[in-house]
């Protein structure tokens, strides 16, 4: 799976954990960053994410401008993504059209993304 997160702590935690599961995690600290990944997966360089674990608000490009980009993509349009945020809008599930977790209970989010990789069959990559 591919976690983007500007805040450091909160990426690493994750995707510690996320690997003491047995998934294989790809970590990126922003939006570009993000597509970056996604690009060399696309182009076979890196495995295909089965769920993208997405921080709504970052620096540069948030986490609606990625989603707006990957739905925009045939390519990516279909991405399994889990939103993460600390913003409390009981309104952002419906907006987005996507799943959410909310920041900074790590095992909450943790919960959410085993959730969703059930749901998508995904294997945890």
């Amino acid at each position: 799976m591919l976690v983007v997160d500007d805040d450091d702590d909160f990426r690493a935690v994750l995707a510690d954990s996320l690997e003491e599961d047995g998934c294989g995690v790809l970590a990126a600290d922003s939006g570009e960053a993000a597509l970056a990944v996604l690009d060399e997966a696309s182009q076979g360089r890196t495995r295909r994410p089965d769920l993208l674990v997405l921080d709504l608000l970052m620096p540069r490009m948030t986490g609606i401008e990625v989603l707006q980009r990957l739905r925009k993509s045939r390519r990516w349009e279909r991405l399994p993504v889990l939103v993460v945020t600390a913003l409390n809008d009981p309104m952002l599930p419906v907006r987005l059209d996507v799943p959410i977790a909310f920041k900074p209970d790590a095992q909450v989010v943790l919960q959410a993304i085993r959730r969703q990789l059930l749901l998508n069959g995904g294997r945890g990559t």
